[in-house]
């Protein structure tokens, strides 16, 4: 009886070690799926952007194709993994990254969405005057017209010193002063600007020191 018990259970204990090493061990890394760098991508007119494939697979190949070249058109880069698209028209393609194996069959087609919209025909900021306490930061609203444009102005500050803005109009109060922020639109050459003051808080401004000869 011990002998058979002991035959069990060295059977239960080979069967539970093979389990075991079959199954995946905890942390181990899975292959990583091939994908494109954006699924869904909005450009202006003549604006250009790298797509990019990632996690290809080695001795894999790839290939980019515009489903219409008259809106989006697509020049592939020496390193075969990315391609420079321009907006030609306005309108929505789609452009494929096509996967070859190494027997040159497709194995798989990742695409993204294209969307060209128009030039900016105007812009505006919507307050002309913003009043800024030392270190604050804000983002200036720009409105452009038509809607549909998603032309991005360049943002220059008249004094840097007092007030800084980034390439999204957000602001920074560096000190206390006057500056004028200006958005131009690089299409047409049309201007909005917005005047900027910065204030040093009551609580930030120093007690008078006593006169010493009193």
């Amino acid at each position: 009886m011990k002998h058979k018990l002991f035959y069990v259970a060295l059977v239960f204990a080979f069967v539970f070690s093979v389990a075991a090493m079959s199954r995946p061990a905890a942390g181990s890394c899975a292959p990583k799926k091939t994908k494109m760098n954006v699924k869904k991508l909005t450009l202006t007119k003549n604006d250009t952007y790298t797509l990019r494939v990632y996690n290809l697979k080695k001795k894999y190949s790839v290939k980019f194709v515009s489903a219409d070249d008259n809106i989006v058109s697509v020049k592939e880069n020496t390193n075969k993994k990315t391609a420079a698209i321009t907006a030609v028209n306005l309108g929505t393609a789609q452009v494929r990254a096509n996967i070859y194996n190494r027997k040159d069959k497709m194995v798989r087609s990742l695409k993204t969405t294209v969307k060209v919209t128009p030039f900016a025909v105007s812009l505006k900021f919507a307050q002309k005057k913003v009043k800024l306490n030392l270190n604050d930061t804000t983002k200036l609203s720009v409105i452009i017209k038509p809607r549909t444009s998603h032309e991005v102005p360049l943002f220059e500050s008249s004094n840097p010193d007092v007030v800084t803005v980034n390439s999204k109009g957000i602001i920074t109060a560096i000190a206390p002063g006057n500056a004028v922020i200006t958005a131009t639109l690089l299409s047409s050459g049309q201007k909005a600007s917005c005047d900027v003051i910065v204030f040093v808080p009551p609580s930030l401004t120093p007690d008078p020191q006593p006169d010493p000869q009193e």
